[in-house]
């Protein structure tokens, strides 16, 4: 029995893959073997194979995604050359992309210029949305709304109460 991983690194069982803990026989028999691999980054993403060389040759191969969840969000309020202030919040090390917008406070969610960068690893993103304010009541709170399939139902946000800033 051999399998690969990812890289195509050929690692034959009970050899070079269980020297690295995070994988962890769970069951071999001659009709079935499965492992554990923990402590899953997204360098193991990729598709594994199993080979069973016996009398009749078999391979089974599964494709394995990670998802990583993004940063709590960051929120900076900026003036926006007179023209009132501008709304910037910035997510990072998630893959896939999040999906951010801005809620206010009295149910409306908007839109804002959103832009994704990949990272150096070349598979976690950093996120940043910003969103131009003209003008604005002290009553009003806006938050920044982070979705993402690592989370679940569950959202991240990051708020600014406009009582904090100076009026327009």
């Amino acid at each position: 029995l051999c399998c690969t991983n990812p890289h195509g690194v050929l690692a034959f069982l009970f050899l070079a893959v269980l020297r690295d803990r995070r994988y962890k026989l769970l069951r071999y028999s001659k009709d079935e073997l499965s492992i554990q691999l923990s402590s899953l980054t997204v360098q193991d993403e990729g598709i594994y194979r199993c080979f069973c060389y016996s009398r009749h040759f078999k391979n089974k191969s599964q494709s394995v995604e990670i998802l990583a969840a993004p940063s709590h969000p960051v929120l900076e309020v900026s003036q926006d050359g007179g023209k009132g202030i501008k709304l910037s919040c910035h997510t990072q090390g998630c893959k896939p992309q999040p999906q951010i917008s801005w809620l206010l406070d009295n149910g409306i969610e908007l839109p804002g210029d959103t832009r994704h960068q990949l990272g150096a690893d070349g598979k976690k993103w950093s996120t940043s949305s910003t969103l131009r304010i003209l003008s604005y009541s002290p009553k009003v709170t806006a938050s920044c709304v982070i979705q993402h399939p690592a989370l679940g139902a569950q959202r991240l946000m990051a708020s600014v109460h406009f009582q904090d800033l100076p009026s327009t």
